[in-house]
């Protein structure tokens, strides 16, 4: 797909606050991907969770207790989510131990809270009288929920693979970062290159794979580990396959691409 440029990026960043406004936006431009746009909603809804989350538990306390007394008293969850303004998943997650407190959800074995997705693997860590409830909520939040997470995860795999099977076809001797790890180095890419290649009159010695847009936001946030590769390895490409901004700041030791190059030299 390519770059994109940051002003169009801006407008359609505004307009993302669901999944229906994804296929909205997909109708407009259809040069981009779903999976482009889903991207920027998705990074964009992790910005908002965080800075809501933060809001809430200054207003409400780390237990949340007006929120989970609320919910007692029957006031429902998209209500309760829609005044704090977080997907419903966020929101069980924010209220897990004020409902612990209040035995609504009981401990794991050793007294830990549990995590969202431990109340889809045991439902009866949840009390009966409000399992289906909360059960309900968490099936039907298709931006933050365990099964989203789990199907981006999946996603990530998938491109991680096509990356590895593209470098096999070319012939490039490379060690992934599972084998990185039984050696005992961590913080690795996907990817290192056991003979650099040139891409575009560049070096590279190690990729790593993003199935997401690279917004200059996210791309940003992603500084910090592509600066550990190259101190470490050299320099390096990250390949963004659904696509990138073209506000990205050029970066001497990290090419920025959105597929597997088509030509490279060892």
């Amino acid at each position: 797909m390519g770059f994109v440029d940051q002003a169009r990026l801006n407008a359609l960043q505004d307009r993302l606050t669901s999944p229906a406004d994804v296929h909205a936006a997909l109708q407009e431009h259809p040069d981009l991907s779903f999976e482009a746009l889903l991207s920027l909603l998705a990074h964009r809804t992790r910005q908002h969770v965080k800075k809501q989350k933060s809001a809430a538990r200054r207003n409400h306390g780390r237990n949340t207790p007006d929120l989970v007394s609320a919910f007692e008293s029957g006031k429902s969850l998209a209500v309760i989510a829609q005044d704090e303004r977080l997907p419903l998943s966020e929101l069980i997650r924010l209220m897990i131990p004020g409902l612990v407190d209040r035995q609504i959800l009981l401990s794991r074995p050793g007294r830990q809270e549990p995590k969202l997705k431990d109340l889809l693997i045991d439902p009866h860590l949840i009390k009966e009288q409000w399992r289906e409830i909360i059960l309900a909520a968490i099936d039907v939040d298709g931006l933050c929920s365990p099964a989203s997470d789990e199907s981006a995860r999946l996603i990530g795999l998938e491109y991680e693979h096509t990356l590895l099977r593209k470098l096999s076809a070319h012939g490039v001797p490379f060690r992934t970062e599972e084998q990185l790890r039984l050696l005992g180095t961590y913080k690795t890419p996907d990817v290192e290159l056991q003979i650099p290649i040139e891409v575009n009159g560049r070096v590279v010695n190690w990729i790593d794979s993003k199935a997401m847009f690279g917004d200059r936001a996210s791309h940003s946030e992603h500084q910090k580990q592509f600066r550990s590769y190259v101190n470490r390895l050299g320099a390096g490409m990250v390949i963004y396959w659904f696509g990138y901004a073209d506000s990205l700041p050029p970066d001497a030791d990290v090419t920025v691409v959105d597929t597997f190059p088509t030509s490279l030299r060892l």
